[in-house]
């Protein structure tokens, strides 16, 4: 059964349960509308920038930061009821779809824009895969945060298998900036063991080209091949060439002459300096005693450690 939301301004409602008295708040309120969280607020992820206080346990007049801590603290410790408006800039419609694996779920996300705003979705290729695409990131503050989760896989981008991560960034983006629209198919992990690699989309079906894997702007190269000959295979492996040139460039590197100044200082007898005896002063230091309150009851010595 799908779930829509039907306008971009929605009423919510949350209740807070507050163990104590002293509660970090840190919001700021202007003109009745939260403009900052904090992340050592108590009220991250309950509230957002942008939100518009209604009432909070039943008061209203919520204007300024001030307003808005002393009506929370009038009811601490307990249950604190918020009801404000929020403008989450973006409509979501889920749809969820037939698993294609055991122990997974699959849902297709529709996200329609207000305006070519920021999705809020890192994306990023699996180090064991570079054809799978998963979700590496999702901002806290973002209307996706509700629906995509850390460690989904991307699956296709309308209707297109992703199998690159650059390719599934450019239909992502060119998607929300063109038509204000967007729709995902995720999958998803019904267990805690974390998913693998995905499966290869169906035969005929329209998809990106494949990824490769990287190391920053180049192609990893494969692993070497192992040893031949007499190679110690345990424990010799193959250098990269440009490595082998390196060596093979210096490798009399110890029978020429170095023409930088030596880092030790050799000093001969007739240079040293002579030789100063160590003197101690005639009259040691006068002995300075501290002042202490004798305590009322008689001192004992402390008792000898075992081992000691």
């Amino acid at each position: 059964m799908a779930t829509n939301n039907n306008s971009f301004h929605v009423k919510g409602k949350e209740e807070v349960q507050f163990e104590r008295k002293n509660v970090v708040v840190a919001c700021d309120v202007v003109n009745g509308k939260i403009t900052y969280v904090d992340v050592s607020s108590q009220l991250m992820g309950v509230l957002f920038a942008g939100d518009e206080i209604l009432n909070v346990n039943g008061e209203t007049n919520i204007k300024t930061t001030a307003d808005f801590i002393r009506a929370i603290s009038a009811k601490l410790p307990g249950k604190v009821t918020i009801e404000f408006m929020r403008d989450d800039h973006c409509l979501v419609t889920e749809k969820p779809m037939p698993p294609r694996r055991p122990n997974t779920q699959m849902v297709e996300l529709t996200f329609t824009y207000r305006g070519g705003a920021a999705t809020g979705i890192i994306i990023h290729r699996m180090a064991v895969d570079p054809k799978t695409v998963t979700i590496s990131m999702v901002q806290s503050a973002s209307n996706a945060c509700h629906y995509v989760k850390d460690g989904d896989i991307l699956v296709k981008v309308n209707d297109i298998y992703v199998l690159d991560r650059d390719s599934a960034r450019k239909l992502l983006y060119a998607s929300v900036n063109n038509t204000k629209t967007v729709r995902l198919t995720l999958e998803r992990s019904t267990t805690t063991d974390p998913l693998g690699p995905a499966p290869p989309p169906p035969d005929g079906a329209q998809s990106t080209p494949a990824g490769v894997k990287k190391s920053g702007n180049s192609v990893m190269l494969p692993p070497p091949k192992p040893p031949q000959g007499k190679a110690n295979k345990q424990f010799d492996v193959l250098l990269p060439p440009d490595v082998l040139e390196i060596m093979k460039a210096n490798k009399d590197f110890y029978k020429k002459p170095c023409k930088n100044p030596p880092c030790i200082i050799k000093t001969t007898a007739a240079s040293a300096p002579a030789p100063v005896p160590a003197t101690l002063p005639s009259d040691p230091a006068p002995e300075v005693r501290i002042p202490y309150i004798p305590s009322p009851k008689p001192l004992k010595m402390t008792p000898k450690r075992v081992g000691s």
